[in-house]
């Protein structure tokens, strides 16, 4: 009858799907002895992420004995059919673009590597061991099942009269320790890093930056035309060839994502797309670039959930890029240093100062306006040196500790232009608001930043500053 069986595949492609769930296919296989904390890391796991708008579920394995495999025992051909149909019904569940948490003992390494080979073409399948030994679990035993086992009315149980043989190397390790909180946060983390496939998405944004950059410096090098938006703000052709060069590496490596750029229409489908979207200023500072001063940068932000997750900037005239992510910390790395064995971490980890006296001030080179020059006066006392500086350098600076303020009012900026060093920023400890000290979302249905910006090393250095009233705006 197997012959006469021909599977019927999706016509729906994985980047279509993503879409919509936001989550890339992925397994998380927990093992464990009973009472070792599986299905309560799993089940903290999954609302955590369901609260962070990714589809998730949890397949536990005795609620699988209850309905699926409820016509099966508990002899070794039984539990060892009993994990492949728990493989099988995970694979399908990951298939449909979810993160799936399968906690089941699954005590050999046989079973555990026959759901391997069953997941691993549809989905990322990482084992997960809960590694309490018999003697934690028996002291913890949530069910009363250990109790019944050394008074042998429970015949082959796991770890007491029968084997569990442990994972030789296991993808996460979670040791009796650690909190239930604590490693449902992890699992959550992992999951996170699977959807964003974060290892090859930073590659690939630090690697586009870079090539960009190469673009624009043979721009710089040579002849370029101008033109002038309807704002009055110049465009280039050095602009242009940057972003063409983004937006294709982009849609060719990540078509699940949208993007928003400075250079290209609008398109609405951004808004509901839950997998991502990239956020491109492909020349950053066209007036620095047309000054020669070296100041410009190519500014790349990913954002998902209507949060920025990871970002990068490049200097092509000092062939540096700074990158951050969420979770792993903000870093410095030279041109030369990114290489097809990067992982995140690498290059010089950047941390804001500690000082909140004497503070230095960076402003906009090209774009300096009144109420910027109200607050570097009221402030005068508090401000020890005052840097102008071009494009979304101010931030890197903050970053990396050479500044500690960047103060700004007036809707004069857009997401691209602040998406790459607001995550860079907080990775490396700033507070990063709008200028009154209100949380700024990502990927809005109005990309200006319509109150402006504010970056500060720490909330210290706010006390006894006086900013400008609001209500006096400068509306140039």
């Amino acid at each position: 009858m197997a012959d006469n069986v021909t599977p019927y595949l999706t016509r729906v492609p994985d980047a279509e799907r993503m879409r919509i769930t936001g989550s890339r296919p992925a397994v998380f296989w927990m093992t464990g002895l009973s009472g070792s904390g599986k299905s309560t890391v799993a089940a903290l796991a999954e609302k955590k992420l369901i609260e962070e708008g990714r589809a998730a579920l949890m397949i536990d394995g005795d609620t699988v004995r209850k309905g699926l495999c409820r016509d099966l025992g508990f002899s070794a051909e039984d539990r060892h059919e009993n994990l492949r149909r728990i493989a099988e019904l995970a694979k399908i569940a990951a298939s449909s673009g979810q993160t799936v948490v399968v906690c089941t003992i699954s005590p050999t390494e046989a079973d555990r590597r026959t759901a391997r080979e069953i997941i691993s073409p549809a989905a990322r399948f990482y084992e997960v061991w809960m590694a309490a030994d018999v003697k934690t679990c028996a002291g913890r035993d949530p069910k009363g099942l250990y109790k019944k086992a050394f008074a042998g009315e429970i015949p082959s149980f796991t770890g007491v009269s029968a084997p569990y043989e442990p994972p030789a190397a296991p993808d996460i390790t979670f040791l009796p320790s650690q909190s239930a909180e604590c490693c449902a946060e992890l699992l959550v983390r992992a999951a996170r890093e699977t959807d964003w496939d974060l290892d090859r998405l930073l590659y690939t944004m630090l690697d586009a930056a870079r090539q960009a950059s190469g673009v624009i410096l043979s721009y710089y090098e040579s002849s370029y035309s101008v033109e002038y938006k309807e704002d009055k703000s110049p465009l280039t052709s050095a602009d242009l060839a940057s972003d063409g060069l983004l937006t294709s590496i982009f849609r060719r490596e990540f078509p699940e994502y949208s993007i928003l750029s400075e250079e290209e229409a609008d398109c609405a489908e951004r808004l509901s797309n839950n997998a991502g979207v990239f956020i491109v200023d492909p020349l950053d500072g066209t007036k620095e670039f047309l000054s020669h001063n070296g100041e410009f940068c190519v500014s790349v932000g990913f954002a998902q959930n209507r949060k920025v997750r990871a970002g990068v900037i490049a200097v092509p005239a000092r062939e540096t890029l700074y990158y951050a992510a969420e979770g792993i910390g903000a870093y410095k790395l030279p041109f030369s240093g990114l290489t097809e064995d990067f992982s995140p971490g690498d290059g010089d980890e950047m941390r804001v100062s500690d000082r909140t006296e004497k503070l230095i001030v960076t402003v906009s080179r090209s774009h300096l306006d009144r109420d910027t020059e109200a607050f570097l006066e009221r402030n005068r006392d508090r401000i020890a040196e005052v840097i102008p500086t071009g494009s979304c350098l101010k931030g890197c600076m903050i970053a990396e500790g050479s500044a500690d303020l960047h103060w700004r009012r007036g809707a004069f900026m857009k997401e691209w232009d602040t998406a790459a060093m607001q995550i860079i920023a907080e990775e490396a400890g700033a507070l990063f608001t709008d200028a009154d000290g209100n949380p700024m979302p990502a990927n809005r249905e109005d990309p200006v930043n319509r109150n402006g910006l504010r970056i500060v090393n720490k909330i210290e250095s706010l006390g006894g500053l006086v900013f400008p009233d609001p209500e006096n705006t400068d509306k140039r």
